[in-house]
């Protein structure tokens, strides 16, 4: 079995760098695999550098699939990190 939902990016930057380095902290608090799918690319929601690369800006819609134990928990964790503003001082 899996979960999935769709998420928008709403930080005016994107998932850039820093997002990216917080999404994939808070993935790995969970046992469940994460993927993170935009168009034809899908990124391992634990691998900072996949996460960069799938370019994700501002009003850009993803799906989040996890599968495992805690598998809710965890698309629940990553999408309301993907829709949060990231402001930073």
């Amino acid at each position: 079995m899996s979960y999935s939902c769709t998420a928008t990016v709403k930080n005016e930057r994107g998932i850039h760098a820093r997002p990216s380095a917080l999404i994939a902290r808070e993935s790995m608090k969970y046992v469940s695999d994460i993927k993170i799918i935009f168009e034809d690319r899908i990124a391992n929601s634990k691998d900072v550098l996949q996460l960069i690369m799938l370019e994700l800006f501002q009003g850009i819609t993803v799906e989040i699939v996890a599968t495992g134990p805690d598998e809710k928990e965890a698309v629940e964790a990553v999408k309301a990190l993907i829709e949060t503003q990231f402001v930073f001082d």
